[in-house]
């Protein structure tokens, strides 16, 4: 064999193995978060397996336009209730976070409490339409809170529910709609959310956040509205890999059932990259620390996650510090979504501040009014049916 057939034979080897190399990392970077995800999902204690997230209790589905946008509602429970709760999801999430308290409402109907539920995608979120620019502010989802009330519960007391961007949405609308605020809202639950204040938090999540709002917005709007399918593609081929990083930065607990991870995974994978950077600027300059005051002598609930890296447990002790008489919990072991980590206990919290509610307008106790075994009776099954996975230290009241 001549020298230049070796140096040729050798190079078809190092070629070769180059190749098989970058094969088989390829493979491992798409097989190895693959395999991992699905070993993690077979050996997880799932006590939820069999609940029925996306075929929640409903009695109506609507499709209200906020000027031009279409906004995906549904209802449980009677129209004619003697009490709405509204509920208003935050940033990357949609309806489907408030699944069980939902559910607990439906039960607290069935058991004889005059309630009904009312939920909504935020725009850009789940199955509603996005606002029609590149940027949006709290003052655009104020506006859709108005124009969903006014479609679908236009009269009667209300108990306003936000989750984290849904809990700066209802501020926002106090200030907005002042007059309506005052004469309809008799309750206000705050779950992971804060009045001002996030462009300082130094957390890791907080500070990548500001980098996008600082560095790379600009580049990202642009991109974003080039090329969105091509985003919105590799996004959705990271499936696995999302599931893993959404178990490990989704939840305060070592081992959250899968399908509360899917379940978060699958609400961040829907959310598209435009809303993603549209949202960014707004709620890091949400500031509505003066409308606080609006608030005092209303029945309010704040709870937190002591693991909450997005809106850490100081914001909701500020928070629940300037309403006054309010009710404070802070969960252990929780992060950002308490409301699915511990859905018992965030339930079991939120049904007693609607009894007050009813209590305080005239209707009479809702526990006194329901039948022997009502669901939001302080029994440690019914706890149990609803969260087995809880913390033997539970959570923290403050008054």
């Amino acid at each position: 064999m001549s020298e230049k057939q070796s140096r040729r034979l050798r190079g078809l080897a190092v070629a070769g193995g180059v190749t098989g190399g970058v094969a088989v990392g390829a493979a491992l970077a798409w097989g190895v978060p693959r395999y991992l995800a699905r070993r993690t999902r077979a050996a997880s204690n799932d006590p939820y397996a069999h609940e029925p997230f996306e075929l929640p209790p409903q009695r109506s589905v609507f499709t209200v336009d906020s000027h031009g946008v279409p906004i995906h509602v549904e209802t449980a429970g009677p129209e004619d209730a003697d009490l709405t709760v509204v509920f208003v999801h935050g940033y990357m999430q949609d309806m489907a976070t408030f699944y069980f308290q939902r559910k607990a409402v439906v039960e607290a109907e069935r058991a004889g409490v005059s309630l009904r539920a009312v939920l909504y995608d935020q725009p850009g979120h789940g199955r509603s339409g996005p606002l029609p620019r590149t940027e949006y502010g709290i003052a655009d989802l104020a506006e859709v809170l108005h124009d969903v009330l006014a479609a679908v519960a236009p009269r009667g007391p209300l108990v306003l529910v936000g989750h984290s961007m849904g809990g700066m949405t209802i501020q926002v609308y106090a200030r907005t709609y002042e007059a309506d605020f005052r004469e309809r809202v008799k309750g206000v639950a705050f779950l992971s959310s804060t009045s001002a204040g996030l462009d300082k938090v130094a957390t890791k999540p907080m500070r990548s956040l500001q980098r996008l709002r600082r560095t790379v917005l600009p580049m990202l709007q642009q991109v974003a509205g080039w090329t969105p399918d091509l985003i919105e593609r590799s996004r959705l081929l990271a499936g696995d890999l999302g599931w893993l990083l959404t178990r490990k930065a989704a939840f305060g607990h070592v081992d959250p059932p899968a399908s509360l991870v899917t379940l978060v995974e699958r609400m961040n994978r829907r959310t598209s990259l435009q809303t993603i950077v549209g949202y960014a600027r707004a709620i890091l300059d949400h500031d509505e620390t003066a409308v606080l005051p609006l608030f005092e002598g209303l029945p309010a609930l704040v709870v937190v996650g002591d693991e909450d890296l997005l809106t850490p447990p100081e914001h909701s002790r500020r928070l629940a510090a300037a309403l006054g008489g309010s009710r404070f919990a802070l969960i252990a072991e929780a992060a950002h979504s308490p409301q699915l980590e511990y859905p018992g206990e965030i339930s079991q919290l939120l049904l007693e501040m609607i009894d007050k509610v009813v209590a305080e307008i005239g209707r009479g106790s809702a526990v006194s009014a329901a039948p022997a075994a009502p669901p939001f009776a302080r029994d440690a099954g019914r706890q149990r049916r609803w969260s087995p996975f809880s913390r033997h230290h539970g959570h923290r009241l403050e008054p």
